[in-house]
């Protein structure tokens, strides 16, 4: 069956657009234009949605409402985010509501079928993933990936899924460097790594959700011209690599 993409877009000629081109790649798409009536098709769909490709601004709930409602509800759908908003703090509102990529307008349409691709395999392919031991612990924190839990200075904290796995990923590289490359490659399912920013955003999350101080962190490190390295307990010669 061909995966099943629901299109939330409430500029008509954009959503014609889009949907000419998935149908035109083999993906069913069905489209609506407001946030309410995203949240209803998610639910009710048959066939399921197999991912969201989801505005920004919409009438009614916008974007950020509608991923926030999704992963409140356990729906770990991927959600692909599109808007024209560039700031860095929009970005972070994304990720935070649980987007798991997020593409400024005016995007590469190959880069969309290429993101869209990449999440519907890494989907498909999650629950055979290698996973570290069920539960870990570092400086103020500590983390369980089977129940998506985590804690810092004993005070839950809120991570996507993505959040987790990028974590996972890097808690099963302690101590090596690993590139922008490799994390998308490996975390978002990126063979072809598009020109973006996304994984330092990641970063930059865990750092200000894990890290006493996120300006100088100890656990998440960046090594400049490189990539990222993860210390689980950093001795004093392990530093801020920037």
């Amino acid at each position: 069956m061909m995966p099943h993409i629901l299109l939330v877009e409430d500029e008509s000629h954009l959503a014609i657009g889009i949907r000419y081109n998935l149908t035109s790649e083999g993906f069913a798409v069905t489209v609506v234009g407001d946030g309410p009536r995203a949240i209803a098709t998610i639910t009710e769909a048959d066939p399921p949605i197999d991912l969201v490709v989801l505005d920004l601004m919409l009438p009614g709930m916008s974007g950020y409402a509608v991923c926030e409602a999704l992963r409140a509800a356990g729906n770990l759908i991927p959600v692909v985010m599109l808007t024209a908003r560039t700031l860095v703090e929009d970005r972070i509102r994304g990720f935070d509501a649980g987007a798991d990529v997020y593409l400024q307008k005016p995007f590469d349409l190959d880069e969309l079928l290429s993101v869209i691709r990449s999440l519907l395999s890494r989907r498909g392919n999650d629950t055979a993933a290698p996973r570290p031991d069920n539960s870990f612990s570092f400086g103020r924190s500590q983390v369980n990936f089977d129940t998506y839990e985590a804690r810092c200075d004993n005070q839950p904290v809120r991570l996507t899924a993505l959040e987790m796995k990028l974590l996972r990923y890097l808690i099963e590289h302690e101590g090596l460097v690993v590139s922008r490359a490799e994390l998308l490659k490996n975390v978002w399912g990126m063979d072809r790594a598009p020109a973006t920013r996304t994984v330092d955003t990641f970063m930059l999350n865990l750092r200000k959700t894990f890290e006493a101080d996120p300006s100088k962190p100890k656990h998440f490190l960046s090594v400049r011209g490189a990539g990222y390295r993860f210390i689980s307990d950093p001795n004093p010669q392990d530093g801020h690599s920037e």
